[in-house]
């Protein structure tokens, strides 16, 4: 049964031989964990006072073997993306040196975070909103640069604030009506109706124009399946190659044959 009071870990990296890779806990027993298995350089430091936002380095150990050594990044909640405790464990990369702290701390009272947690809590947490939630995963997943720009702009709370701005200006227009219904003496209603009926127009064009940048959203980030047919030899493959930035290499390659073109024109 999982619990969502879990303390969760899980590896932040790319699980690959690399300089370094990343095990990210969060959850109110992140320290209680890091204090079992993480020995501070200055061993006269107390792992459950180490200050917030501050990078210790120190050797990660399972008993009294070293397993690595690594820096140690503490994030005390609500100061972190998650809202709860949490800490980063930078160690050298190797994938069997990450499996190796990652089960550590999982022995030592962790659970392995389901895929997309760490943002699930900071949704539930208050800290971000579904439509951020979303854009983490399109900005992770981003093919081209207008990607990534669409996806920071709404990670940013850019779709989000248009919304929220949508709402208040609804609830204000619904407060108004239900006061001059309570008190008609102080509140004057004279061509309200048209005034508000001008509103309404405005806000479905700005209704309208949020649900129709969806479709564009989504060709930005996924792109356009597109099939490309022709006689043979009438130059398809050079037409794909000519959408590169470097025209050398189309005429070099499509003089290759076909299947090796698409390959390379794909990428």
């Amino acid at each position: 049964m999982i619990n969502e009071f879990d303390t969760i870990a899980a590896i932040a990296t790319a699980v690959s031989n690399a300089g370094i890779g990343i095990i990210r806990i969060s959850g109110s027993e992140a320290m209680e964990i890091l204090a079992k298995i993480f020995e501070p350089y200055n061993k006269k430091v107390d792992v459950y006072q180490l200050e917030n936002h501050r990078i210790y380095y120190g050797n990660i150990k399972d008993g009294e073997e070293v397993v690595d050594e690594c820096i140690v990044l503490i994030m005390k909640g609500p100061h972190s993306y998650t809202k709860e405790d949490v800490v980063e464990i930078d160690c050298h990369g190797g994938v069997t040196v990450v499996y190796k702290v990652l089960n550590l701390v999982l022995k030592n009272g962790a659970r392995a975070a389901e895929p997309g947690e760490f943002t699930k809590r900071a949704f539930l947490n208050g800290r971000i909103d579904l439509s951020q939630a979303e854009a983490v995963m399109d900005l992770i997943d981003s093919k081209n640069e207008m990607a990534r720009k669409n996806s920071m702009t709404q990670l940013k709370g850019g779709l989000s604030d248009r919304i929220k701005q949508l709402r208040e200006e609804i609830i204000y227009q619904i407060a108004f009506i239900e006061s001059a219904l309570d008190d008609p003496e102080h509140y004057s209603l004279d061509g309200f109706p048209e005034k508000l009926l001008e509103e309404d127009k405005k806000w479905i064009t700005i209704a309208k124009e949020m649900l129709d940048s969806y479709d564009n959203g989504r060709i930005i980030a996924e792109g356009i399946r597109t099939c490309i047919v022709g006689k043979p030899n009438a130059g398809k493959s050079f037409f794909k190659c000519s959408f590169r930035r470097r025209k050398s290499d189309c005429y070099r390659h499509c003089r290759d044959n076909e299947r090796y073109v698409r390959g390379i024109c794909d990428n």
